[in-house]
């Protein structure tokens, strides 16, 4: 199979692509816009600090504080808390209340982002800042050592705009998976296709020259 072959099975089959291609982003389109429900989020940052930390406060100190940022996160996430979160909102146990919420941290940084997920922005919102307004009065308790105070709480004008799904995303899956298919069809007509239908093919098949081709002539109009 040279170049020439590819760009001339392409070009043959350049209809069924097109049309395949069309039907892929017309499907992800519609699942995308009115079948997948809308997801809305909401950020909240907790910061991390010493007790008593004073304004020169040693390196050593700050890295401690980053450390205990993993110690927090993993807190933040503990059955305990989220059973007490879960008691303001009896629709969800703490399982739910655990899938919806995603927690990272900067490197080298001392704030927890907490992101959660809900299809209903008020209730993402509200159960982002209950969960991080528990949070800080459950760790002063546990850790006596170390502040955690709620550095950015989650406001519901923030949340307003619909974070999934993602829609560029799953029209360029749909548009992939059409071409794919597209290709496998192409192939397999390919393969299972015994037609001649170039004058190469012939000489290539006879082993034995062309002398002379027969054009198709239009029927003139009288």
């Amino acid at each position: 199979m040279d170049i020439k072959f590819i760009f001339q099975t392409i070009k043959r089959n350049s209809r069924l692509i097109i049309s395949l291609a069309f039907v892929g982003v017309f499907l992800a389109s519609a699942l995308t816009f009115f079948v997948i429900p809308k997801g809305y989020s909401a950020t909240t940052q907790i910061l991390v600090t010493q007790a008593k930390e004073r304004d020169n406060a040693q390196s050593s100190e700050v890295q401690a504080n980053i450390q205990m940022v993993n110690t927090y996160s993993v807190i933040l996430k503990s059955k305990q808390l989220l059973k007490k979160v879960a008691k303001e909102y009896p629709q969800y146990t703490s399982n739910d209340i655990a899938k919806m919420m995603m927690i990272t941290s900067d490197s080298n940084s001392q704030v927890i982002n907490l992101k959660v997920n809900n299809k209903d922005p008020h209730v993402a919102v509200d159960i982002a800042n209950t969960v991080s307004s528990m949070f800080v009065d459950y760790t002063s308790d546990l850790i006596k050592s170390n502040n955690v105070s709620v550095l950015s709480k989650a406001y519901m004008e923030d949340s307003q705009k619909p974070s999934s799904p993602n829609h560029k995303v799953h029209l360029a899956i749909g548009l992939l998976v059409a071409l794919f298919l597209s290709f496998i069809i192409i192939v397999l007509k390919e393969v299972f296709d015994n037609t001649i239908k170039t004058q190469d093919e012939i000489e290539q098949l006879l082993k034995l020259p062309i002398l002379g081709t027969v054009n198709q002539i239009e029927k003139g109009h009288k």
